[in-house]
């Protein structure tokens, strides 16, 4: 809880108490900060409840506490609000609670409650492309932004590592293979681009040399078991140790990975068919199986068995899901899903939902896509060659802060333009850049000024409005935090971390802060700028984002 705000209601639920007033307080920041530090629409919104006028409310209460030390001045003004000024010598315990907890400042309490998320689920038969590094910048910012909110948090990438992708992977590695040696090859018709295959396609001809020459591609599958299994399990073993790697590059963490291939491996599958019959919750129908997902308001019921034997993609995701909630034990599960999956959503809680779980238990947030720009065009890039604008090129050309700040700025239901020129500016139009240069600015300050005192100076009153209302800001971060985990929306984050870095900016550029003539007054001001310091670090940290010290 926001000291100031909390201070402020806990007052205003006395003087309710007092007056035998009903009805619940919210105090606000008011949209213009230059009429009031902060407000408040009780009387306004309670005036039936309380079977009187809103004005006549707001003078008895305005009445009640103008006295109290807190304020600097209260007043209210048509049609109800109260508006309050704070006594400037009520900061100071804003800054101490930031200085003595640091890394800790608005960090909520335990909440004994248990988050499992599904942040990326891409295929292992390339490397990560722009869409999913968005998929897991939002979701590994969510995680941070959750655990930072009290609540436990687990992580999970599931491996869609079997099924017919992985034919198509081994077929063109097996492509490249034979036409690097220059042995007849038949192309498939269906493969997938990059020239990430023919690094695979080299490895396999460094180990097997033209071992495989007399084995062919037949009906766009390797035409021998084994050799098709050999070709398979290689390619899904590099790409899943790729991907792996530019996670980790890109700071996106991941506690659990879970694989399709083991599901079928261990039966899971078949288990989950089997409990669907005991349940009643399957019929048969034109020789395939279908499962009654109408019951829980889907549109139509979903096959889980085709004709051939063979399942839909629904069946071992239902699978997944199930094994995921029976091993984490969470109390809500999240996938973040690109947003071409909508229509997915209803049929997935449904056969969850026919197993006995909760239909809510699943959320799906659903993420957009992103298209890259340069010079006010899409923009293809062409290093690595494929369909694709792979997250590793990104990261060599960017750098992993500019990428993960604008990926998440934006709300993830909506589409966005990455623009590449703005992530690579080196000025004040760039927001990383922006917010970056405020730490490195704080940081200059505090290590210029000598024998930095860290104890507060009570009788030292800060002297303009920007300093109060930076204290308000940095006093707001925990509700912030609160909103922003509850909403999962990290560009909640972005949003506070450009608000705060602009009011320092401002403050630095029409401010001494350091003056020798002054010395104890530019010691408060430096704790001032240690204490935004301290809380634009924690608030990178929950995007992901590197402090930088110097620039």
């Amino acid at each position: 809880m926001n000291i100031l705000v909390n201070k402020i209601k806990i007052i205003l639920e006395d003087a309710v108490k007092k007056l035998k007033l009903k009805g619940t307080i919210s105090v606000e920041r008011p949209k213009l900060i230059q009429d009031a530090d902060f407000a408040t629409n009780f009387a306004l919104i309670n005036s039936k409840l309380n079977d009187s006028n809103p004005i006549q409310i707001a003078e008895l209460i305005v009445n009640e506490v103008k006295s109290n030390d807190l304020f600097e001045n209260v007043e209210f003004v048509k049609p109800g609000f109260i508006n309050f000024r704070i006594n400037k010598s009520n900061l100071f315990e804003v800054l101490n609670e930031v200085l003595n907890k640091k890394e800790n400042y608005g960090k909520s309490t335990n909440k004994n409650l248990k988050y499992n998320l599904e942040l990326v689920s891409a295929n292992p038969t390339g490397y990560l492309h722009v869409g999913h590094a968005r998929n897991g910048a939002i979701g590994d910012s969510v995680a941070r932004i959750l655990k930072f909110a009290g609540y436990e948090v687990e992580t999970e990438y599931y491996t869609n590592d079997a099924g017919n992708q992985i034919n198509i992977s081994a077929a063109t590695l097996f492509y490249h293979y034979k036409k690097m040696q220059g042995l007849d090859v038949t192309k498939p018709d269906e493969t997938y681009g990059g020239d990430m295959y023919e690094e695979i396609a080299q490895m396999f001809i460094d180990e097997y040399k033209n071992k495989f020459e007399h084995i062919q591609i037949v009906n766009n599958k390797i035409d021998d078991f084994e050799v098709n299994n050999l070709f398979r399990s290689k390619s899904i073993e590099f790409f899943m140790k790729e991907i792996k790697k530019q996670l980790s590059d890109f700071d996106v963490n991941i506690d659990f990975y879970s694989s399709e291939a083991k599901m079928y491996e261990n039966n899971s599958i078949n288990k989950i068919i089997d409990k669907y019959k005991e349940l009643n919750a399957t019929y048969e129908k034109e020789d395939a199986l279908w499962l009654k997902t109408t019951q829980f308001g889907d549109d139509k019921d979903r096959v889980l068995k085709k004709t051939d034997g063979t399942f839909t993609y629904i069946t071992p995701d239902i699978a997944s899901h199930s094994d995921r909630i029976e091993r984490s034990q969470a109390n809500k599960y999240v996938n973040f899903w690109g947003g071409d999956h909508h229509g997915y959503i209803v049929r997935l809680r449904s056969g969850l939902a026919l197993l006995g779980y909760d239909f809510n238990l699943v959320d799906i947030d659903m993420i957009q896509m992103v298209r890259l720009m340069k010079d006010g065009q899409e923009y293809k890039m062409s290093k690595r060659r494929g369909t694709a604008v792979w997250l590793v090129d990104l990261l060599e050309m960017v750098g992993k802060d500019s990428i993960r700040y604008m990926l998440v700025s934006k709300t993830p239901s909506s589409h966005m333009d990455f623009d590449l020129d703005l992530a690579l500016e080196k000025n004040s139009n760039n927001p990383v850049y922006y917010a970056q240069y405020a730490t490195a600015r704080c940081n200059k300050i505090i290590n210029n000024f000598e024998n930095l005192d860290t104890n507060i100076d009570e009788s030292l009153i800060f002297e303009t409005q920007k300093e109060k209302e930076l204290i308000i800001l940095l006093d707001s971060f925990n509700s912030i935090v609160e909103y922003s985990a509850s909403s999962r929306l990290p560009n909640v984050i972005c949003d506070y971390i450009q608000s705060l870095s602009k009011l320092f900016h401002s403050y630095y550029s029409e401010t001494k802060i350091l003056d020798n003539s002054n010395l104890r007054l530019s010691n408060q001001k430096v704790l001032l700028v240690k204490s935004i310091y301290q809380v634009l670090s924690n608030a990178f940290n929950l995007i992901g984002i590197d402090v930088k010290d110097n620039m």
